[in-house]
């Protein structure tokens, strides 16, 4: 009997051992990065604290709406393949995204996003919940977390454009087609 309960007693810590591994497993793997998205964003860039809604619809293309400072919440953005179509107060009109320089930021993130995924560059780590995306962009070294359980983007800083992003209400899409 005793030798039958030994046998038992092994073949739980094996099984408990291999559960185990399979939850470590999973935490090496980021989730997928999401092609679309929508968030709400708090910005710092440079020396203007900034409030807006951002909508990725894919890794080349995004809405941006300002909604603070009152300045500036007339302001949309639209940015596809290179081509900025800029909303303020019912005008629209389309130019280069570098004559608003205080919304560039919207192309920094969809540029660092862009990185992640293409893996250019960049360094992944895991810790207590939280992964954590580090490399080197256009504008210099970036950081960019996110929820591991949720997927959801956190906080970007982009240290060369002095750039610092929190996202809210992070909401996964489906991409167009």
């Amino acid at each position: 009997m005793k030798k039958a309960f030994s046998v038992f007693a092994v073949f739980i810590l094996i099984f408990a051992a291999g559960c185990e591994n399979r939850k470590i497993t999973e935490t090496n793997t980021p989730p997928p990065i999401p092609e679309a998205f929508t968030s709400n964003l708090k910005i710092a860039y440079g020396d203007t604290s900034m409030t807006a809604s951002f909508t990725q619809k894919s890794f080349k293309e995004f809405e941006l709406r300002m909604l603070t400072p009152e300045i500036l919440s007339p302001l949309a953005l639209g940015y596809k393949d290179g081509v900025c179509t800029v909303t303020y107060d019912g005008l629209k009109f389309e130019t280069d995204l570098n004559r608003f320089p205080q919304v560039t930021f919207g192309a920094l993130l969809t540029e660092t996003i862009s990185n992640i995924k293409d893996g250019i560059d960049v360094q992944t780590t895991y810790s207590e919940g939280i992964w954590t995306y580090k490399g080197t962009g256009e504008r210099g070294v970036f950081v960019l977390t996110r929820n591991a359980e949720t997927g959801a983007w956190l906080e970007l800083s982009i240290e060369g454009a002095q750039l610092h992003v929190i996202f809210s209400e992070f909401q996964a899409q489906n991409s167009a087609a």
